[in-house]
């Protein structure tokens, strides 16, 4: 269903961005796990590693989620995941809502995570989506909200949250 481009986004300073490779499960985690936010809640216990396999499986099966990688030649340094989702307002209009967007704790400030959102926006102008939607903690810091609204990104909504047990 949606157009899939085969050419690699390769930047300036030996970067690449793709879909991960499904060897990359155990990076990615850690990738998240670096962070203020990620080090309370991802971890990799027998069962939680059950339960990241599973997502993952099903994000790379699908055509409507994305899991994408910065390699930067000798690991991965950054991801994110997109959903492509259908909505019924602003006329049927699909929206690219990216979450878990990471850039390794010591590549930060380097213009990586720039690079990575420019192509997540590029994503979902390619998948046919009108609208380009993310979350961003309140608690964090004011330089990440900055970074988005940099990015021509508006805080234009007031997000709720009910976690459920499971």
């Amino acid at each position: 269903m949606w157009p899939q481009t085969k050419k690699e986004f390769r930047l300036n300073y030996s970067m690449e961005i793709r879909k991960v490779k499904p060897t990359e499960l155990d990076q990615v985690i850690a990738l998240l796990a670096d962070d203020d936010f990620g080090k309370l809640r991802e971890s990799v216990t027998p069962e939680l590693r059950i339960r990241y396999k599973r997502a993952f499986n099903q994000i790379i099966e699908s055509e409507y989620f994305d899991l994408y990688v910065m390699h930067d030649g000798e690991g991965l340094i950054g991801c994110f995941q997109i959903m492509y989702l259908p909505h019924v307002s602003f006329g049927g209009t699909f929206r690219g809502q990216v979450e878990s967007v990471r850039i390794r704790s010591d590549k930060r400030g380097q213009g990586h995570g720039k690079e990575l959102m420019k192509f997540a926006i590029q994503k979902a102008k390619e998948n046919g989506c009108g609208i380009f939607q993310l979350t961003s903690n309140k608690d964090r810091d004011e330089d990440a909200h900055k970074f988005y609204k940099e990015l021509g990104m508006s805080a234009t909504h007031e997000g709720y949250k009910l976690y459920l047990d499971h």
